[in-house]
């Protein structure tokens, strides 16, 4: 039997009570690595999410091979034995955005304001991740049969906890066409194979050397059989009432850009048509954060100094991808624990009266938090 993730593992023991509560939005890994640090203080913590499991896309994302939903259930039930956090499960946080524009809206059955938790609470922290997908802005992305990647995951995880509202792509026989080298195209080439497709295309504008997932991930795929494109693009996708074909260009690799690899050209000339029956395009999500423009998130304000991770609603944190987009999930737990720093002092000194003593090395620049 595994061992549950142990989302208190800074605890010293049994912490007492401050009789502080603290509001996280999104059970992710960064919302839960917060909650635990905050839970190790002795804060009183509700936790809210739209999805009815904790852990966000480490859950309904990422297949259970690479992260085994059973140890993440366990470091939450060890959260509520332990700790005493209460779990807020198909609650949607909304701001002035429409329901069901993100995948997963679905489960949700309450609505809460982020006004309510912020007079319910005395700090808010929003970690809502990323679930609203990039679009690649070409002519047919529209037809029956294409998928953005968390389009083509989410319902395969979900399906077991909503077998009527979610329904997973029929790939069986069929050849899928997965835009993208990270980890979510890896993860949808996989997915594909388990549930039998005849063919598996993984189309990079790259080479495998410059992959986000890396080479290794790329060789043990082709390993399996599944097909893989280098140094294509998408312009097209070919169909009338479904997909039948992707046009694609191909390219050339220019100069380095500001994360050191070097960037797609596109050739001039004609290109090539792959047939396809499935189109899934993996090529990275976006946040959309409750009241994005109220809390100042997306912008750079120079010379601005703010608490690490507050925004610019006092006592509202935000952390993991809501902040930065998508990134790995150590990344993200580590933003949670910042951003769980940040509030705990926050309060510590806003309790004392003593805000304006803060150190320097408290400070952050907008541009800091990027």
């Amino acid at each position: 039997m595994s061992h549950g993730m142990n989302f208190g593992f800074l605890c010293p023991g049994s912490p007492s009570p401050n009789g502080r509560k603290t509001a996280i939005i999104g059970a992710g890994p960064s919302g839960l690595a917060a909650t635990g640090f905050l839970a190790c203080l002795g804060y009183e913590v509700d936790v809210y999410d739209k999805l009815p499991k904790a852990g966000g896309l480490m859950v309904f994302g990422i297949p259970g091979e690479r992260i085994p939903a059973e140890r993440i259930e366990a470091g939450v039930e060890s959260l509520k034995e332990k700790y005493g956090v209460k779990f807020h499960l198909r609650t949607k946080i909304c701001g002035n955005e429409a329901l069901n524009q993100e995948t997963g809206d679905r489960f949700s059955s309450n609505l809460v304001s982020l006004g309510e938790l912020a007079q319910d609470h005395d700090a808010v922290m929003i970690c809502t991740g990323t679930w609203k997908s990039r679009k690649m802005n070409i002519r047919g992305e529209d037809l029956p049969g294409v998928y953005s990647g968390l389009e083509f995951l989410f319902p395969i995880r979900a399906v077991k906890y909503d077998a009527q509202k979610m329904k997973g792509p029929d790939v069986r026989g069929k050849v899928v066409a997965v835009v993208g080298a990270g980890y979510s195209a890896v993860d949808v080439a996989y997915s594909a194979l388990a549930h039998g497709a005849a063919k598996v295309y993984m189309l990079y504008r790259r080479t495998k050397n410059e992959a986000p997932c890396g080479s290794y991930e790329v060789e043990r795929l082709m390993d399996m059989g599944v097909k893989w494109w280098e140094l294509v693009t998408p312009v097209r996708i070919v169909g009338e009432d479904k997909v039948e074909a992707i046009d694609l260009l191909k390219c050339t690799l220019g100069e380095p850009d500001e994360t050191g690899r070097r960037c797609p050209m596109r050739e001039s000339g004609e290109g090539v048509t792959l047939e396809a029956d499935i189109v899934v395009t993996a090529i990275g999500e976006i946040a959309t954060p409750p009241f994005a423009e109220e809390l100042g998130l997306g912008t750079v304000h120079k010379n601005e100094v703010h608490w690490l991770q507050m925004t610019n609603i006092p006592g509202v944190f935000v952390a993991g991808d809501a902040l930065t987009g998508p990134s790995k999930i150590g990344k993200a737990v580590y933003s949670g624990l910042r951003a769980a720093r940040s509030l705990a002092n926050w309060l510590d000194l806003k309790h004392l009266n003593r805000l304006e003593e803060y150190s320097d090395d408290i400070f952050i620049t907008r541009e800091d938090m990027k």
